[in-house]
């Protein structure tokens, strides 16, 4: 990484060398011309009245006169190229430049400006009747230079009788404007009299008026989940209401939370803040049903972090909720109670574990929202409760990407510049429509978490890639990570720039804009998937935002096979057959045919029913067929099956998994020396923490395990029979539970022993130091040992205490020893099994490392002497995840789940020396 700012900074520093030779060059040129130029412009300035201020300007060329102007006028005695004020006033507000002027011509400066402030309170300054009856209000006030880059608001009312009063506007202006506001009362004309008042202390805000043709109402409540011991929350609702006379607008933020931790510096202004929500206004009855929107903040975000998007869906007719999390900085309870949010630990565990709980209280609030739907007079029944969207910033995002993949309620959602720290989601698409907002703040993947305990990559873009349909990517140019809250719309860009150092493609985006482009993008995505509205935004870059550096998006439609994570078999007939997670007629993965030299065909497209995301490889059966599984899909609730298909391609669904029997089988099945198979599910069971089964091939299911945590959990990998005949197997979790492995108390995982009967023995429970989290199966070698990988562990004073994974070797008896620990160099996180080749060595694959950084190809003897064949550098392949296969021509064959020429994947051929061959580049 410092390599790599290294190079960077270099080449930006290269390119400024010759932007100015270029600049010197052109100006050398004019000094030719005797034209002048101007080098350096006027800058605007805003100041209390206490001064003093001063313009400048450079200019090259040789006998240089200048002579300033203020609002177009010249100035006398002012013929400098500097102009100083000493202590302006309210009649020295306006605009300044300069001519610069020699003997072959001259040019105008740009114009700056300068604002003096003054505080003043806000007034009807004058009231004239125009033609035809309007009356035409103007408005004055001032407040002081530390609201400056604020909004200053004046809610405006009318009567004709002095006690019937009605809403008229709310009128916005920077602080920083010079203009008199105005308002044309068309109405005026129907009364013999009118009046008209508007508040005289000044109401401020950060945020840009919402755009939609409804007033926002707002109001706060507190909550308690049940299922997560009692604990107490807050949350806001905003929606489309109706404006009444009196109600002005609420406070921006809780006086208690405007504090340092939230807004650094601009504590002070936070605390002055307003909103542009009426509190406990009446909900509009325009529509029968307004569709429901989640927000979830960032981490010690809090509800209202982002309330520039919340009341702009509520203006256009949305009902937004957004809850406190437990990491909340400061949240504020209705009797007075102040709450301090819980400390997440600097560790991918503890961020998981705050997801978790954010996620059960978003779950609650959607069981609420039916009650308060039914029972509370605020809503009436108007809230849509089938159509439920939801989006997050930064930790929320995350939060929210796994509310749509877990409930089906949650119809579409939104991630806003989010990290996707939990594995699932690099794994599996959401099965949602999902809008990824990018900031312009590092690549993908990023290295923001790899440095905390557990650490992952932060590669928002293949969670995008993961999606099959309806994923739309809009990066913004120029934007931080910062950028993406109202704390953009508070803070300064200075504040930015010390928080988040990493350089951008250029010079902030300016916070108004930014926001003006998320709301917009925000309101085309629920518009399009919550109520079928289309403004056609997300068909493609948009000429209206120039500002967005990158704009993927993926419909509807059918794609090829892509992503292929499981490992390839050898069939009778010669061919490699095996499957892709995604991709086919219904974007639900496929099975496919590979000959050894590339030719491609897919034999089946997965639609849901009869199985969804196959991420398991084949067996062909003893009758020639192939069986599989698929980790969702089928009929009894989304929780797999087990398929047969035909060399032909004909498949036929042999179980559909239903939690009891198990759910989620990512592995391959075996076929034992009876003639069944066997496998495992991930999931499911009588304790939910995964089986072992067996099934005849007409498709008749024994659960033979139930793993209980204690000797296992979380089997991802298959099963190899050993020449005793009993079966061997690894979990991912289970075990020593005091062992976090990836996650809190969940164990490092284990070795297992299981007869055909289904006794289970456990042989080994990892510790980390002799390996953690195993996620490929076991070969039994040719020695009668057998042989796998862990994911980490091995040297745990590497990679923050985790280590980057292990190779070990363990007798049928469970006597294991530990035979290489990687180093990241020679490869990270191997999670596919091995395979022993004809040679007696062994042979398997690294997801991460090497000197490409995207996985490695590795030869290994049985003593344990390590050799990397093939580094992948993303064009030759990235992440392969699948056990490696001999074929009958002696070369070894597999697949990478991305990269290649387009990054959704390849099938590989890599000699016993390291000679690599791509065979398909999906």
């Amino acid at each position: 990484m410092k390599t790599t700012n290294t190079k960077w900074f270099t080449s930006v520093s290269l390119t400024k060398l010759s932007l100015v030779a270029i600049g010197m060059f052109l100006a050398a040129a004019s000094s030719a011309l005797a034209q002048p130029v101007i080098t350096i412009q006027p800058t605007n300035h805003f100041m209390n009245a206490s001064g003093p201020v001063t313009f400048s300007v450079a200019a090259s060329g040789t006998g240089l006169t200048y002579q300033w102007l203020f609002n177009g006028t010249s100035l006398t005695s002012a013929t400098s190229s500097t102009l100083s004020l000493a202590a302006p006033q309210p009649t020295n507000w306006g605009y300044y430049s300069v001519i610069v002027t020699n003997a072959s011509g001259s040019i105008t400066s740009q114009v700056a400006e300068l604002k003096v402030f003054v505080a003043a309170p806000h007034n009807l300054s004058g009231i004239q009747v125009e033609p035809g009856g309007s009356a035409s209000l103007s408005f004055t006030g001032e407040t002081t230079v530390s609201f400056a880059p604020y909004y200053d608001l004046y809610p405006l009312e009318g009567s004709s009788n002095l006690m019937d009063w009605a809403p008229l506007a709310t009128l916005q202006r920077t602080n920083t404007a010079l203009d008199t506001l105005r308002f044309a009362d068309t109405d005026a004309p129907q009364f013999s009299q009118r009046f008209y008042r508007t508040p005289t202390n000044a109401l401020l805000t950060p945020d840009p008026q919402p755009t939609g043709p409804y007033p926002v109402g707002t109001f706060s409540m507190e909550l308690t989940n049940s299922r997560r011991s009692n604990a107490k929350f807050m949350v806001t609702f905003w929606y489309p209401a109706v404006a009444q006379a009196g109600f002005l607008p609420v406070k921006y933020e809780d006086p208690q939370a405007a504090v340092p931790a939230n807004y650094g510096k601009f504590s002070s202004q936070a605390a002055a803040f307003f909103s542009h929500s009426l509190s406990n206004a009446p909900l509009a009855t325009n529509l029968s049903v307004y569709p429901v929107v989640l927000y979830d903040p960032g981490a010690t975000g809090d509800r209202r972090e982002n309330t520039a998007m919340t009341e702009d869906l509520a203006s256009w007719g949305y009902v937004v909720v957004s809850l406190d999390p437990a990491d909340a900085t400061i949240s504020v309870f209705p009797d007075g109670t102040v709450v301090y949010g819980q400390t997440l630990p600097p560790t991918i565990a503890g961020y998981v574990a705050a997801i978790e709980g954010r996620l059960l209280d978003m779950e609650f609030v959607l069981d609420e929202l039916e009650s308060l739907n039914a029972g509370d007079p605020r809503f009436g029944g108007r809230l849509d409760l089938a159509n439920i969207g939801a989006f997050g910033f930064s930790l929320g995002g995350c939060t929210t990407a796994q509310l749509c993949l877990r409930d089906p309620r949650c119809k579409a959602g939104v991630g806003i510049d989010a990290p996707y720290l939990e594995t699932n989601l690099l794994t599996q698409p959401l099965g949602r429509p999902w809008l990824y907002f990018r900031s312009d703040l590092d690549p993908d993947p990023a290295a923001w978490f790899m440095g905390l305990p557990g650490g992952v990559p932060d590669d928002r873009l293949q969670v995008y890639n993961e999606q099959a349909t309806n994923a739309y990517w809009v990066k913004l140019a120029s934007t931080v990570h910062g950028s993406f809250a109202d704390w953009d719309l508070i803070v300064d860009s200075a504040t930015l720039k010390a928080q988040f150092t990493t350089s951008m493609s250029g010079q902030f985006l300016p916070p108004v804009r930014v926001s003006q482009i998320r709301r917009a993008y925000l309101l085309s995505f629920f518009n399009k998937h919550l109520r079928g509205e289309d403004d056609h935004l997300l068909d493609g870059p948009s000429p209206a935002y120039p500002e967005v550096l990158q704009f993927l998006s993926k419909s509807g439609s059918s794609v090829p096979p892509e992503y292929p994570s499981a490992a390839l078999v050898q069939g009778s007939d010669g061919n490699l057959y095996g499957t892709t997670g995604y991709g086919g007629a219904n974007n639900e993965g496929t099975v496919i045919q590979v000959t050894t030299n590339g030719t491609l065909t897919t034999l089946v497209s997965f639609n849901g029913t009869n199985g969804s995301y196959p991420f398991a490889g084949l067996v062909q059966g003893n009758d020639d067929n192939f069986y599989g599984t698929t980790e969702y899909g089928g009929t009894n609730g989304n929780h797999g099956t087990v398929f047969q298909m035909t060399p032909a391609g004909a498949l036929t669904t042999l179980v559909s998994f239903n939690g009891t029997n198990g759910s989620y089988p990512t592995a391959a099945l075996v076929q034992g020396s009876d003639g069944n198979f066997y496998g495992t599910t991930q999931s499911g069971g009588a304790s939910g923490m995964g089986t072992v089964f067996e099934m005849t091939s007409s498709g008749v299911l024994t659960t033979l395990v139930s793993f209980n945590n204690t000797d296992g959990s979380v089997p991802l990998a298959g099963l190899v029979q050993g020449t005793n005949g009993n079966f061997y197997g690894t979990t991912f979790q289970g075990g020593d539970l005091s062992i976090d492995g990836l996650f809190n108390n969940s164990g490092a995982g284990t070795v297992f022993e299981m007869t055909p009967a289904g006794v289970l023995t456990t042989l080994v429970v990892f510790n980390g130091y002799d390996g953690a989290n195993p996620a490929g199966g076991l070969v039994q070698g040719t020695n009668g040992n057998l042989y796998g990988t862990t994911s980490i562990g091995g040297n745990v004073s590497l990679n923050a205490g985790w280590g980057f994974g292990t190779v070990f070797k363990m007798t049928p008896g469970g006597a294991m020893t530990t035979l290489v620990s990687f180093n990241l160099t020679n490869g990270y996180n191997p999670t596919a099994g091995l395979v022993q080749g004809s040679d007696g060595n062994f042979y398997g694959t690294t997801d991460g490392g090497g000197a490409g950084g995207c996985g490695t190809v590795f030869k290994m003897t049985p003593a344990g002497v390590l050799t990397t064949l093939v580094s992948f550098n993303g064009t030759n392949g990235n992440n392969p995840q699948a056990t490696l296969v001999q074929g009958s021509d002696g070369n070894l064959y597999g697949t990478t789940e991305y990269g290649g020429a387009n990054g959704l994947g390849t099938v590989l051929q890599v000699t016993t020396n390291g000679t690599l061959t791509t065979l398909v580049s999906f």
